[in-house]
Order: C-alpha cells, then structure tokens, then sequence
C-alpha cells in the first residue's frame, strides 16, 4: 500500500493550484474582497493588510472540507493571522464554493475580533433550522460563510452547462436546509426576509417539484427493498422451474412479471406510506392531547377549574372534544369523535392495482412471444385484492399497538418526579405554601396525593401474535395462489398414504396449495415476534436518546428565562421567614419555638445571623437536565434478527411442503417452486431490508437536524414562559399583600400637580384602580374612565403640564368618581398619597414599549380576576405572543433588513389583535388594554427584582421604627394618627373628601 501523502498527492496539487488561481483573481469568488496580495509559499495579506492568509492543503477527517483557526496577531507586522486548511480530498467544482465559506467566515472572525457587531458566537447561528431570528438576527461569523457559499453556487449554476447546473441546484437545495431557509422549516420565512434579492433569486431558481423535509427513502430506497427481495426470489423460481420442465421460457414467464410487479409496486407502496402517515396523524395527535391533559406540566398550577379526566372523554381511536372559546380551557365531557385508524381503504387498492396491472401488461406482450406468464399475471391479480382488504387490518392494528406503547412510554416519562418541568412546578409549589404560611389570614391546605407514577412493566413489548400472524397469512397469499396456477398438476401416486386415500384430488390439490403457506405463517409470526421484540426496543432507545436531547436544550432554556427569578423570589421569602419569625412549613395552629425558627427568646428575628430559619443551607434550584451521554442507539435491530424474521417463514413453508408431501400428492414443481422461494427470501430479504432499514436511519437523522428537533421547541416554551410570568406575577401580588399587613407604607399627603412626579402617583392609582376592578365584576364605564385619565396624565407628561391637559385629568378623575354601577355604589379613586410612584412609572418606548408594559399588565390583572378565568392559556399564551412580538420588533429595527422589518411588523398586527379579540370573547367588550405612552424620554423601569428589595427594605425600614419607638418608651399605638377631617384632598379634582386609610373599602 502506497504512504497516506503519495495516494493523495494528485488531488493535493489539483486543490492547491485551484485555489490559488482563485485567490489571483478575487473577482471570482462571491466574497467581499478589496485587495489580496499574494507574498509567495500560500501567504496572502488580505483586504488591504486587515488580516493574514496562511493557506494549506493537507488531509482532513472524513466529511470535513476545510478548517481555519486564528492565530495571534504577528509580532512582525501587527496583523491577525488565519490559518486555513483546505482538504485534499475537495473535487475541483467544490474548490471555489468551500474557498469562498472559508474566506467569509474568516474575514467576518476578524472584524468580530476588532469590534463589529457579531452574534453570540455561543449561540444557534441566524441561518440555521435551530436559531431564533425573530429576536436574534445578528449574523455569526458562519452565517456569512454560509452565505457566500450560496452566491459561490449560484454563479457556478449560471455559468456551467445543463447537466452541471442540475447538480449545482442539488448542493444549493442541500445547502438550503443547512441555512433553514427551506419551506416548511421553522422560521424560514423570516430569514428568507435577511437575505438580498439575488440569494433569494439563487434559492429560487435551485426549487423542483420535491418536498425539501421528505421523512421516506428516496424512490430509489424503495425500489431496491422490492427487487432485492422479490426479484431475487423471482429469478431464483425461474431459474428452478426452466431446469425442471426444461423450458426456459417458464422460468421467464414466472420471473418477469413478478420483477415488474415489485418494480412498479416500490413506487405505489411508497406513495402509500405518505398516506398512512397523514391518517395515522390525527390518532397520535389525539393521544398526545390527551396526556397532555393528564399531565399538564406547569399549566398545573393555574387556578382553573381541574381538566375532565382522560378517561371520560375518548380513547385512542377518538378525538377530545374541543373545549368551547367562551368556557374555562378544560374539556367537557362529550361525545368522542371517531378518528380514522389508517388511510383509507382506497388507497390500498390503488397500491396493489396499479403493478397488478401493469404486470397484466407485461405478461399479455409476452405471451404472443410463447411465454407462459398469463399464470403468474393470475396469481398476482388473484393476491391484490386480498392484501388490499386485509393489509388496513393488520395496519389498523398495528398503530393501535403503537399508540398504546408511545402512550405508556410518554406517561413514564411525563410521571418521573425529577423531570426537570415537574421539579420546578414544585419549586413554585413550596414557594406558594411558604407565603401563604405569612399570610395573616392563612388556614392551613390539606395535602394532595400524588398520582404513582406508571410502572414500566405496563410499556407493551409486541404486537400481539395474532397481529403478526395475520400480516404473514397476507405475505403468503401470493405464494398460496402461485403453487394453485403454476406448480401444475400432481400424478396419482402408486402407493398413496392413508391421509391421501380418503381424500378426493381436488382436496388433496387445496392442501397442496395453502398447507405450506399456513405453516410458514405459524413459524413466520414467530419470526416476527423475535424480530419486533428487539427492533422495537431499539426504536425506544434512540427516541429517548432523542428526547433526552431535546428535554435538556429546553430545560437550559426554561432556566435561563425562570432561575433568576426563582432565586430572587426564594431570597425574599427566606427574608420575610427570617423577618417575621416565621419558619417555613410550620403546621397551623403551632406556636414557633427556637427549634423551629433558629431564633432564641428575646432576639430581634430581623437580626439573626447565620442561615435562614427551617433552611438548609446552600440549597440550590432544580439542576439543568443533562443530555444523554454517548453516541446515539441505533434505532434498528441487528443483522441477525432480520436473518431469523425472514428464516422462520421461508422455512416452515419449505418444512410444511415437504411434510405434506408424505401425505398427499404435492406436485414436484411446487415443490421445487417453494424451495427456490425460500432459498431467495432467505438470501436476499434480510439485506434488502436491513439496507432499506439504514438508508431510512440516514433520511430521519437528516430531517431531525433540518428540522432542529434537538433544539429547543420554542411553542413549548413560549408556553412554559407564559404560565410562569403568571405563576411568578402570583406570587408577587401576595408578597406585595403580607409585606403591606405586616409593614404597612406610612401615609404621606398627595403631591401637587406641579411635582415631576404627580403623574407617576396618578399612573400607580390608575393601576391599583384596575387591580380592583378586575377582581370584581367589571363595569365598563369605569374601565373607559381609567383609560381617559391614564391617557391624560401621559398628556400631562408629554405637554410640559400645559393647564389645559391638567384641567382635563381633573375631569377625568371626576368623571370615573361619578360612575355607580348597578347597584347605584361609587368609588373613589385611590388616594394618591397611598400609593408607590414606582408602580405609576411612565411608558415609553413607542407601540413596542407599551405592548411590553401592557402584558405585564394584563397579566397582574388576570392574577386577581375571580371566577373560573375562561381561557386563561390561551389568553397567558397571547400575551406571551405578543410580548415576544414587540421584541422582534425592537431587534429588528437595529439589526434587520426592510422586508425582515416588514415581516416582524405584519406578525405584530396579527398577534396584537388576536389578544383583543381574545379578551372580546371572554366577556371583555374593551378588550385588551393597553397603558397610555407618555412622549417623553425613557427612564429605567422597576423591574420585578427591583420591587422585591424595594419589599424586603420597607420591611426592614418598618422594624428599625418599631424597635426605635420601643426603646424610647412608647409604642406604634401611641403615635397619634392624622386627623382625616383636616387632612388634604386625596386626589387633584379640588374637592375636600377626606383622605381615606389605605385600608378602607372605596365605596360610597
């Protein structure tokens, strides 16, 4: 064997000369290159000195057609260096596209390096199926490569001939789905939006009539599976009939129609395979909403009425209910709708018709020519209908076996208390309990039984043997029919056995015929059973591998969005536990000793040091889902169980011919026909199938990645968000009630209209004016008066405090004081003295920053709405929507293109007024509301950790005043209150009401 260097010497100097012949005239390459100056031996100074080119030819792994790497900046000249090292492998139409990636990868590293806007390189590329480019749009460094290879292709498309376009369209529709700018991967109309208008011409014109994400083999897959194995055996039965009736006619007239029937039925059999998956998809999806019912996840924690069990609405085969849009989001039971189980019956026919006849066309031109293939054209014919009316039988049955076992294997799953999404819903759950251990009106909650979780002895192993019984009584019709019209007639024999004495010929004709093919089935079906016995655990294994994938890139996501809240929110409660004296799962009713708070008798708890009272120290949050370790399971089962599945059948066929044969009188061409039947299957079948079966691995690895489904599931997610800024706006609402009972903020007289911060103090009673209502029943007229005093306080802000804008918020505090519903009660509006100006802050920022602040609204809103809260997901889901709508929004405007802003702009709309009409069709005729956006410079806003401190200091503020009074003698009760008679106006509409407590109910 020649050295590794001198095998590859050829292709060595065809990769250097090329690139170098490009590198001489940079006009040839799709790169934005100003200058390259060649300074010998593969150096090159690069756009006018910004950087280095060192490039090299050299063998890489398999599959990998350049490297680069950036080396510290030369001592020498003080430039960054690139080294870049081209495979010696590359075939010469690759050169140009792979140099032009490089050197655009290259360049783009470097300016990252010198400061230019460049993405987290850490992070999903723009142009990938896995990125996010609705609220991430800053190109990589890869992203540029990626590309200039694309304008590389496109110009080698329109300069080369017919047939090598053809192929340089393949690489561009392969290197489409790289960049996930293919149709129907996720997002891909949005980054088609980023690219210029020759990309996309490029993109264009590289289409056919394929779909880009196929799940099926190619036809080509599909056709070897069918003439491997039945043309194999088909040649085989020829061969052997031509050599017993020494006519090779026979043997042509036994194989050709069958080779044409495999042949045209590899095509049919795989447009039949696109439709069992459409009619298999409704029953998965139906069973998927249906666990996800059972085990909702977060969704959990929502205070809505508990979904209708699984059990009272349908089974597999059936559809739930759809829940009604003005009722609460769980299901009533109902009448189930009846799911189709499979395609239908049709397409079935058509699957067996179509090569049924066209191999009668065949064997009716062979048969002027002398050819005795009108037999085999019966036995095929014979054998169609009957596969095509028991084969959606055995179908039917084997997806219900399937939904059954991807069922039972998901409740596994969904049950296991350390799932990331379960740990954190119980993180949320002791947060829930330990503040409402501080509640002052807290009575205790019983506990809840968790559900076991299923035992994995009840995941189904197999089909049932019937089911595979069946399938192999269907394999061995075609068999059945050939010994009935081709095997020929049997002799009467000199000596017949007892059997055959009492048996007529016609009966003995029949067993001859079907006892083979019964037999077969009996050992055939067990061959499937060993067969599917470890071909289905081998499917599990790489679907967990790929779940588990999957579960911990959406686990890192979900932390990254709750764990820094999580942690403020567990930090502030260990403060108020610490604070209060309160220890964390105190029973009701029990008084707190020093074993259970960590305090001793006399000490101030607010001072204790050391750890938290009932906390262990250094407990940490739920950790990140790992993902699996290892390379993936082969989704497939060995060679020798494909060995086995087709053995068992073939024979036990052989094994039934020959023992019948010493009963009856079999004729010796069946005979020889059922042995050379078997001797192909069991050659050729096994590697027909395992090779179809690997071919079919590499298709659905490819789809996962072009797909991205090992990346975050960013439906899921948006969520998961949803329900837990709601979750966590609960808590915050609580917090905010026990740090007011138990430090109430001292009553301060309102401020002039003439403070800066008059507006703020009107915008924070607006908000708790909207708190109350919403826990009541709404009264629309109340609603529209927030909003007009909302809109002129921003006016006030963004007039410089003109007096007409200050007449018009007096009116419009007045108008809303003057509204009774209908039981004829007023309100007040809330005393402007008594609230927190933060809560009042101003909105800024355009329609996008009003968005913001109006989700976070609307949510608080919905906190502290009573009732069954009709639709509150999908209201949680919208807003969420929205909010992430608004930030593409803001991202695009710096870091997109005009049609990406378009795009995002469009998105907007739509989601913006599918939230409006949402709150329409829960009962709420003004819809969504939104604050009102003051024209003014924009301030930090108070963000929710801010709100926590500011908690934890009015707590702290509350005891250093409480223990200052004690040490001076006196007492909070001895502090005498302020007259409320003489006390300011609460509010700017000049009237004389009293100020009101902030305790007491506005009514009137």
């Amino acid at each position: 064997m020649r050295p590794r260097t001198a095998r590859f010497r050829p292709g060595w100097i065809l990769v250097s000369t090329e690139s170098a012949r490009l590198l001489s005239d940079p006009s040839q390459l799709a790169v934005d290159l100003t200058e390259v100056q060649d300074e010998g031996n593969g150096v090159y100074l690069m756009d006018a000195g910004a950087y280095r080119l060192i490039k090299r030819v050299a063998p890489l792994p398999a599959g990998v057609n350049a490297e680069h790497s950036l080396d510290l900046t030369d001592e020498d000249n003080g430039v960054p260096v690139v080294v870049l090292t081209l495979s010696d492998r590359l075939p010469e139409n690759e050169i140009a596209p792979i140099l032009a990636h490089s050197l655009a990868e290259s360049a783009a590293t470097v300016r990252a390096l010198a400061g230019a806007t460049t993405g987290n390189a850490a992070a999903d590329r723009v142009f990938g199926p896995a990125g996010t480019p609705d609220v991430d749009a800053v190109l990589r460094p890869s992203d540029h490569g990626l590309r200039a290879e694309l304008r590389q292709r496109g110009r080698m498309a329109e300069r080369g001939s017919a047939s090598a376009a053809r192929g340089v369209h393949k690489k561009i529709r392969q290197l489409a789905l790289t960049m996930g700018v293919a149709d129907e991967q996720p997002n891909a109309e949005l980054r088609r939006t980023l690219l210029t208008t020759d990309e996309l011409a490029i993109l264009d014109r590289a289409k056919n009539q394929t779909r880009p994400l196929e799940d099926r083999a190619d036809p080509l897959g599909y056709f070897g599976r069918s003439v491997g194995s039945s043309g194999v055996s088909s040649v085989l039965m020829g061969t052997a009939a031509a050599a017993f009736t020494g006519n090779p006619l026979v043997g042509v007239g036994i194989a050709v129609p069958t080779i044409v029937n495999a042949a045209v039925g590899s095509f049919t059999e795989r447009r039949l395979d696109r439709q069992r998956i459409d009619g298999r998809r409704p029953a998965y999806d139906a069973e998927r909403k249906i666990r996800e019912q059972d085990h909702p996840g977060l969704p959990a924690l929502l205070d809505t009425p508990p979904p209708t069990p699984s059990s009272a609405l349908s089974t597999s085969p059936s559809l739930p209910p759809s829940p009604s849009p003005a009722l609460s989001t769980s299901p009533s039971p109902s009448p189930a709708k009846k799911l189709p189980m499979a395609t239908a019956w049709r397409n079935y026919v058509t699957r067996h018709t179509v090569p049924t006849l066209a191999t009668a066309a065949v064997a009716g031109a062979l048969t002027p020519l002398g050819v005795p293939a009108m037999s085999t054209a019966m036995v095929i014919a014979s054998s169609a209908l009957a596969k095509s009316l028991a084969e959606r039988l055995v179908d039917k049955k084997k997806l219900e076996f399937r939904l059954k076992r991807l069922d039972a294997t998901e409740r596994v799953r969904l049950a296991d208390p350390d799932l990331y999404v379960s740990r954190i819903a119980a993180e949320f759950t002791d947060l829930q309990h330990r503040l409402d251990q501080l509640s002052p009106n807290h009575q205790g909650t019983a506990g809840t039984d968790t559900p076991g979780a299923p035992d994995l002895a009840d995941v189904p192993g197999a089909p049932p043997y019937t089911v595979s019984l069946s399938s192999q009584l269907i394999e061995n019709i075609s068999g059945t029919a050939r010994r009935a019209f081709v095997g020929g007639s049997s002799k009467p024999s000199a000596n017949p056995s007892a059997v055959a004495e009492h048996l007529s010929p016609q009966v003995q004709s029949l067993l001859s015929a079907a006892g083979p093919g019964l037999l077969g089935a009996v050992t055939g079906a067990m061959g499937d059973q060993y067969f599917l016995n470890r071909d289905e655990i081998a499917r599990d294994a790489a679907k967990l591998w790929l779940r588990g994938h999957q579960e911990a890139a959406q686990a890192a996501a979900l932390a990254g969005v709750l764990e820094p809240r999580l942690r403020a929110f567990r930090d502030f409660t260990n403060h108020l536990e610490t604070l209060t004296g309160t220890p964390p799962n105190q029973p009701p009713g029990q008084e707190p000793t020093a074993e259970t708070t960590g305090h001793e008798p006399g000490r101030q708890p607010g001072r204790e040091p050391g750890r938290e009272p009932g906390r262990e120290p250094g407990r940490e949050l739920p950790a990140v889902t790992a993902p699996p370790v290892g390379a993936r399971p082969l989704a497939r089962a060995g060679w020798s169980a494909y060995a086995v599945q087709a053995a068992a059948g073939s024979l036990g066929g052989v094994a039934g011919a020959i023992g019948l044969g010493l009963v009856v009188d079999i004729p010796d061409l069946a005979l020889v026909l059922t042995a050379a039947g078997a001797t192909g299957t069991i050659s050729a079948t096994p590697a027909a199938r395992f090779l179809f079966r690997r071919h079919e691995l590499r298709v659905h690895e490819a789809l996962e990645t072009n797909k991205a489904f090992k990346a975050v599931n960013q439906t899921e997610l948006r969520k998961q968000r949803a329900v837990a800024r709601y979750l966590l706006a609960q808590l915050s609402i609580q917090a905010e009630a026990i740090v007011e009972h138990s430090a109430p903020r001292p009553a301060t007289d309102p401020p002039a209209e003439t403070s800066p911060r008059y507006t703020d103090h009107v915008r924070a009673a607006v908000r708790q004016a909207e708190l109350d209502h919403a826990s009541e029943t709404p009264v629309p007229e109340r609603i529209h008066a927030l909003e007009r005093v909302d809109h002129w306080a921003a006016q006030v802000d963004s007039s410089a405090g003109l007096p007409a804008a200050r007449q018009e918020l007096r009116s419009a505090i007045e108008q809303y004081e003057s509204i009774a519903d209908s039981n004829g009660v007023r309100k007040h509006f809330p005393d402007l003295g008594a609230v927190d100006p933060a809560d009042g802050r101003r909105v800024t920022g355009g329609i996008n920053g009003q968005v913001r602040a109006g989700t976070a609204l609307a949510i608080r809103r919905l906190a502290v709405e009573p009732g069954a809260k009709p639709q509150l997901l999908e209201r949680l889901i919208a807003l969420e929507k929205l909010d992430q709508a608004a930030n593409a929004g803001d991202h695009h405007a710096v870091h997109g293109t005009d049609e990406s802003r378009a795009y995002v702009q469009e998105k907007f709309d739509q989601a913006l007024a599918e939230a409006d009409q949402l709150w329409r069709d829960c009962g709420l005729p003004q819809g969504l509301v939104l604050p009102a956006l003051s024209n003014t410079p924009p301030e930090p806003a108070l963000d929710e950790d801010d709100k926590l401190r500011r908690m934890v200091n009015q707590l702290l503020h509350h005891q250093d005043r409480a223990q200052g009074l004690a040490e001076h003698g006196s007492t909070a009760h001895d502090t005498p209150a302020p007259d409320a008679s003489t006390s300011p106006t609460n509010h700017a509409a000049g009237n004389n009401t009293p100020r009101r407590k902030p305790n007491e109910r506005h009514d009137r």
